[in-house]
């Protein structure tokens, strides 16, 4: 169809022009083209692959220096301590200042100090000998004296406990009862109501209380094989309204504990 179109558009005219030449080889000169073209860009990602695969691979062996042994190395470690520095002054050369003071009587006058003497020196109260020095004026001295020694810290008192309850046996004064203790038992025997123990014979029991520092008592407590002669005796103990004087220890009252035995004999 195209060669038909060309054989029209050209009829009747030179052929021998280059033109008509350019227009029917104009198919055949685009494919060729398109194939130089194709092969040219294979063959570029191609070389990469042909020029890896004859490269030599073989990796070189690392060299091995092991096996390792660490030794510890053990070096004396100084710990002698550190010797403070002295905090004694220096003497250094000293000339006397040359200022002067008015006063009404003048004493006997000092030699003037030369130029030797202030070469090198501080001004000081006096001339003495010493190491030359820039400073201006000298240091003060610093007395040194005996080494103060710190007073021995004691110990912190103990702190007793105000309401402890001391065993009467272990305190120096014992408590005791207005007219001793035969006046309590009989103050116990006169207020116990027998009748209220359903039981006769003879009925025993302990009575156990604290003596409190102002003669009162607390923690009453009786233990018998009768708890109705224990509620009466606790009761008769109770109705008691005599202070006790209270227990001394090491000069203080404190708080101690009583027991007594109680036997009656029930009818």
């Amino acid at each position: 169809m195209k060669d038909n179109l060309d054989e029209i558009v050209f009829s009747n005219r030179n052929k021998a022009y280059g033109a008509y030449a350019l227009r029917n080889e104009y198919s055949s000169q685009l494919t060729k083209a398109l194939f130089v073209g194709v092969a040219f860009f294979a063959s570029l990602s191609v070389i990469p692959l042909v020029v890896s695969a004859f490269q030599d691979k073989t990796v070189a062996p690392t060299e091995d220096f092991g096996p390792y042994e660490i030794t510890a190395i053990e070096e004396p470690i100084d710990v002698s301590k550190p010797i403070p520095a002295s905090t004694v002054p220096v003497k250094v050369k000293t000339v006397e200042s040359t200022s002067y003071t008015p006063v009404r009587e003048v004493k006997k006058n000092k030699p003037l100090p030369t130029d030797d003497d202030k070469k090198g020196a501080a001004l000081s109260s006096e001339t003495s000998a010493g190491e030359e020095t820039k400073l201006t004026v000298a240091p003060p001295a610093i007395k040194v004296g005996p080494p103060t020694v710190a007073p021995p810290i004691a110990p912190p008192a103990k702190i007793e406990d105000p309401n402890i309850v001391i065993d009467g046996a272990k305190v120096d004064v014992a408590a005791d009862f207005k007219g001793g203790i035969n006046a309590f038992r009989e103050k116990v025997a006169q207020n116990f109501d027998t009748e209220s123990v359903d039981r006769t014979g003879m009925v025993s029991g302990v009575i156990t209380f604290v003596v409190e520092k102002d003669g009162s008592i607390s923690n009453l407590k009786v233990t018998g094989a009768s708890s109705e002669f224990n509620s009466e005796a606790e009761r008769t103990v109770k109705a008691i309204k005599t202070k006790w004087t209270p227990a001394q220890l090491k000069g203080k009252t404190v708080r101690s504990s009583f027991r007594m035995p109680i036997s009656m004999k029930i009818e």
